[in-house]
């Protein structure tokens, strides 16, 4: 390829990639601007005036002050309401992180104790136990939630945090991310400590899980992320207001007949906000995992 053509694909690219940018952040930014916008506001003329969020265009007009959206000027009140009209929503939000917190946690520690084993120890069956462990992850969640479900009700364990997370607690996914990390692992460093007199664990702990960082990180974006998001299995598992996550409680903004856009709305972008932090926190690791698994792919 010509240095010309090169250059004309890497506009193109360019451009595909503003595009495909554009319409993913597109929802994330209406609902930001939603957010702002007051139920009902006075107009220049002392009218009071109901905001119709569904309206086209949205009139947005952000460089003049005070800034308006859908002709209201912007506020921060309706989050202030989020709390004052849903004040469960603090024990929701509190709730998500314990349930996502521990299921993450959990991930983490048996994806790469069980992701080390089946990459260097030997034992009985190994390739075979492997195989069916992959294979679960053709069998769909929903076949399996009724058996939980029935589990955690023979242990006295719905509408608790256990019963909540503990099904949760092991992904295949994240055992499989991490043998395929620890199986392109240096052989080297390992034998080195071996050499100097550490053992299995101590080999593990101190030269190998140090070094699996980046796997850990992106591990722990993708089971933060899921659980934080997950609807389904709180929904089965928790019939008391208290114990609702933050996804099940969005659907108190809405009603028979009518949706409070703004007030749910404010409450997203409440919920969005952890997952931000997380993301950009363990962003660089994820980054190096994919990029050291396309170099040794």
């Amino acid at each position: 390829m010509s240095n010309k053509n090169w250059k004309i694909a890497r506009i193109v690219s360019y451009i595909i990639l503003i595009v495909y940018t554009l319409i993913s952040l597109f929802p994330f930014l209406w609902a930001a601007i939603v957010s702002f916008v007051p139920m009902t506001y006075v107009d220049e003329n002392g009218v009071a005036k109901g905001t119709d969020v569904m309206s086209w265009p949205p009139n947005i007009r952000l460089f003049e002050w005070p800034p308006k959206a859908f002709g209201a000027p912007l506020t921060l009140e309706n989050y202030g309401k989020v709390f004052e009209l849903v004040p469960l929503y603090s024990r929701w939000f509190l709730n998500t992180v314990i349930y996502a917190g521990f299921i993450t946690i959990g991930n983490i520690l048996i994806g790469t104790l069980g992701g080390y084993a089946f990459a260097r120890l030997r034992f009985p069956l190994k390739e075979v136990w492997f195989a069916l462990f992959l294979g679960t992850m053709m069998v769909p969640a929903q076949v399996t939630m009724i058996p939980q479900y029935t589990l955690m009700v023979n242990w006295n364990l719905v509408n608790t945090y256990p019963g909540m997370f503990f099904p949760k607690l092991a992904n295949i996914f994240g055992l499989f991310l991490m043998r395929q990390f620890f199986m392109n692992f240096p052989k080297e460093m390992e034998e080195a400590a071996r050499i100097d007199g550490a053992g299995i664990g101590g080999t593990f702990f101190k030269i190998v899980l140090p070094n699996a960082k980046p796997a850990i990180g992106a591990l722990a974006i993708y089971t933060f992320l899921g659980a934080w998001n997950d609807f389904q299995w709180p929904l089965i598992i928790t019939s008391r207001q208290e114990m609702y996550t933050l996804t099940l409680g969005l659907n108190f903004f809405k009603t028979s007949y009518y949706t409070f856009w703004q007030y749910m709305m404010a409450a997203t972008i409440i919920m969005t906000i952890p997952m931000i932090i997380i993301f950009l926190s363990f962003q660089k690791q994820f980054v190096e995992t994919g990029r050291a698994a396309a170099v040794k792919g």
